[in-house]
């Protein structure tokens, strides 16, 4: 399925998570961890300015508190694993995060750009 242009370059961000995540349920990683931790704590903070306010204002409550949720267990989960803890928690928790946005967040927010097209 092709992408809304508008969502093009963060599914794009998504293919080096989801390594990660893999290889952090292998128990390896950490190294790969430190250094992609700061373009991961931007990639969220740029969902959550650009995704969240769609989200809300289409009454997509439950999808946006969701979005929230994640980001912020995964800033932890994702913290405790660059100390070398809980790592393949995290790799599973980014695994599941990056593919509810992929299978249901991304097409809910294609569907509601749709909506907004006259």
């Amino acid at each position: 399925m092709r992408r809304h242009p508008d969502l093009v370059p963060l599914s794009r961000e998504h293919h080096a998570p989801l390594r990660l995540g893999r290889h952090l349920l292998a128990g390896q990683g950490r190294d790969d961890l430190a250094q992609m931790l700061p373009s991961l704590s931007a990639h969220f903070r740029h969902e959550e300015r650009t995704l969240l306010p769609v989200l809300e204002a289409h009454a997509e409550h439950a999808l946006a508190s969701r979005l929230r949720g994640e980001h912020e267990t995964l800033a932890s989960l994702l913290a405790a694993a660059s100390r070398g803890e809980c790592m393949a928690q995290a790799g599973r928790a980014l695994i599941d995060h990056v593919r509810f946005e992929e299978r249901v967040l991304f097409p809910c927010l294609e569907a509601l750009f749709e909506e907004t097209v006259p």
